[in-house]
């Protein structure tokens, strides 16, 4: 478990996968995604497995992290907030393709902002990456804000990558570099 403040994430686990699912199959989470499939139980359960002893990816449960109030010093998971994903991980180049997708109900409240602050600190100081990449279609107006408030830098496009809503649309590539990050954290 990585907690930062009041948020946190630990490894996705079995008791998760429900809300994940449901998370996932929400028309306002897939729409802003590359794929657009619904997922069963049964094919929720077989990503699940599949993510065992996975090297080039990670899944995170994320929650509000709360102090334990009988000790004052230990995190207690709070509710639900989403779900990271960490793809595409190149442990010889550092590098890695990120994504997170917050609970609809806890939208527009700031946790987004709290959780890339917690799982870039998380990458950059504690795993030692150099460059963190994401990808949000060109429409994703709140999330662009989002990534260029925490940082990310645009990078490029895949021009008309995503067929969304009867047209194509422009998947963006951003990204932070360690050395931005830690200008940004100084």
């Amino acid at each position: 478990m990585f907690c930062n403040g009041d948020v946190g994430f630990r490894p996705v686990e079995e008791k998760d996968l429900e809300k994940i699912r449901i998370l996932r199959n929400d028309p306002s989470t897939w729409e802003m995604l590359g794929g657009i499939d619904h997922v069963t139980p049964d094919q929720q359960l077989s990503w699940y497995r599949g993510l065992q002893g996975a090297k080039d990816r990670a899944y995170y449960t994320a929650f509000i992290n709360t102090v334990d109030p009988y000790d004052g010093l230990w995190s207690v998971e709070g509710d639900f907030l989403g779900v990271i994903r960490q793809t595409e991980i190149d442990l010889q180049n550092r590098s890695c393709l990120i994504g997170l997708d917050i609970d609809p109900k806890m939208r527009g409240k700031g946790w987004g902002t709290k959780l890339y602050a917690a799982l870039l600190k998380w990458l950059f100081e504690y795993r030692g990456f150099h460059r963190v990449v994401l990808l949000v279609l060109d429409t994703n107006e709140v999330g662009k804000k989002l990534y260029f408030n925490v940082g990310f830098k645009l990078e490029g496009k895949h021009r008309e990558a995503i067929f969304r809503n009867g047209r194509f649309v422009d998947y963006l590539a951003m990204s932070i570099l360690e050395n931005e990050y830690r200008e940004r954290v100084a």
